[in-house]
């Protein structure tokens, strides 16, 4: 095996048995130690749920572009406001029966990659339960994270940062 290769199997195992704990400056000057729900640390379920036939790679993102769900600073809670993108979603899989979706969580620039990684994943998650809630079958859901690797505007400002904390819908082909 080369260096490489090793290189990525001890950085892979780090990340599945190292847990996640966060260290991000907030906006306001102090250091945040938990996530919008009291915890501490995610543990990685960045693979929970993904199925291995599906590649989210090949996803189509522009098809439900419209339904982009978004979301607050340091936050993976579904907004009221962002529900109604979620039920258009649901509807649109009842009438493609066959469609299959990857739910993929990103973040802002802010904060460690590890901890952007598993707050986007948090976010997918978050927005896959919500579309279960609404009666989706969870073998046409998958998620992924690509935390802050992926930005949908550049900048380190409010309007890029609120552009990226998001949870895009890819229909899988």
């Amino acid at each position: 095996m080369n260096h490489k290769s090793l290189l990525l199997v001890s950085l892979s195992l780090a990340l599945a048995f190292g847990g996640c704990s966060r260290s991000i400056k907030k906006t306001d000057g102090t250091d945040g130690a938990t996530f919008g729900d009291g915890s501490e640390s995610l543990p990685n379920t960045a693979l929970a749920d993904r199925d291995s036939k599906i590649n989210p790679e090949n996803a189509d993102y522009s098809t439900l572009s419209a339904y982009v769900v978004y979301f607050d600073f340091d936050s993976f809670a579904v907004k009221a406001s962002e529900r109604p993108k979620l039920e258009k979603i649901a509807a649109w899989l009842g009438e493609n029966a066959g469609a299959k979706v990857v739910l993929a969580g990103h973040t802002d620039s802010r904060g460690t990659v590890q901890y952007n990684l598993a707050l986007g994943e948090r976010r997918a998650i978050a927005t896959r339960d919500y579309l279960l809630g609404l009666g989706v079958d969870a073998s046409r859901l998958t998620t992924i994270s690509y935390g802050e690797e992926r930005p949908a505007q550049q900048g380190d400002n409010e309007t890029a940062w609120q552009a990226n904390r998001r949870c895009a819908t890819g229909v899988i082909r």
